[in-house]
């Protein structure tokens, strides 16, 4: 397991300290009106990094920045490591589309578990922040919604649509602050307004022992939370003996670990990433083991 990143060297791509500066409702406002075709003019947050209960055999998914805006349009924003790439190699468009539907789906069900209808179900945007290449690499933000595959024209009124940023792409057509911002992500600081008060937040963040003492506590109790799944799946492992229909190829803890992990909805890159292996290998253990969410 890799060490934990010191505090001093985390940047805005960085999970822990995206969370941290998007927190400041101007400066999460400023950022997604940059690359909406609309404005937001007041967001709200839910609960503190709200877990997602959807399923009661689930841990919850953890979400970086969840909010609402003045016409309850919900909105998940996340920052993508840039380790998801190079680990998972050609697996990596394929895994972050279906973390997107993942988190999409995991969204409506915990709205829904409160005794919403279908009908209640609110507008919801994913936004995804990547720095590092998408798809073709010709553009800085892919937009997708549902639409008819015998006539494109005709898009379905689901409500539902995501938002991929990447800090790669071509910057043709887009705005001085959402340019100044990928340049940020990846790594150019210059004077745009925005950038500055994005640096000046990671500077009071930085300066509070407070919060460095959160951000250990935060990496600990993830990194608990994956030694548990492993403790149980080696436990698990030892008492059964040996898995029928386990994954060729994978060592019998391995595959233990991974079945626990199923068991819990982790996400099938946070899986590949925990134990090394392609999240083609995760989804056919998963399918194998009935246990594929």
């Amino acid at each position: 397991m890799s060490s934990i990143k010191p505090w001093k060297e985390l940047t805005f791509t960085d999970d822990y300290m995206f969370k941290k500066v998007m927190e400041a409702a101007d400066i999460c406002t400023e950022s997604l009106n940059a690359f909406l075709s609309w404005d937001i003019k007041r967001i709200t947050y839910f609960e503190e990094e709200k877990p997602l209960q959807a399923f009661y055999d689930s841990k919850g998914v953890r979400l970086d920045v969840y909010i609402h805006d003045e016409v309850d349009r919900i909105y998940d924003v996340e920052m993508q490591v840039r380790k998801m790439r190079e680990k998972i190699g050609i697996d990596a468009m394929e895994s972050l589309a279906k973390r997107c539907r993942f988190y999409l789906g995991q969204l409506d069900a915990d709205f829904l578990r409160n005794g919403s209808l279908y009908s209640d179900l609110r507008p919801t945007i994913i936004i995804f922040f990547c720095p590092f290449p998408l798809f073709d690499g010709k553009r800085s933000i892919y937009s997708f919604r549902h639409i008819c595959t015998e006539d494109p024209s005709i898009v379905l009124p689901d409500d539902a649509e995501i938002l991929l940023i990447t800090s790669k792409g071509d910057r043709k057509g887009l705005s001085e602050t959402a340019c100044a911002l990928l340049d940020y992500m990846d790594g150019i600081v210059s004077n745009h307004p925005l950038v500055q008060k994005i640096e000046g937040r990671i500077h009071t963040v930085k300066k509070n022992e407070q919060e460095e003492r959160d951000y250990m506590t935060y990496e600990m109790r993830i990194r608990e939370e994956r030694a548990d799944a492993r403790a149980e799946g080696k436990a698990e492992g030892k008492a059964e003996g040996k898995a029928e229909g386990k994954a060729e190829g994978i060592a019998e803890k391995a595959f233990r670990t991974i079945c626990n992990q199923l068991k819990r909805r982790v996400p099938y890159q946070d899986i590949a990433s925990d134990n090394e292996v392609s999240v083609d290998e995760v989804i056919r253990i998963a399918k194998e083991s009935h246990l594929a969410y």
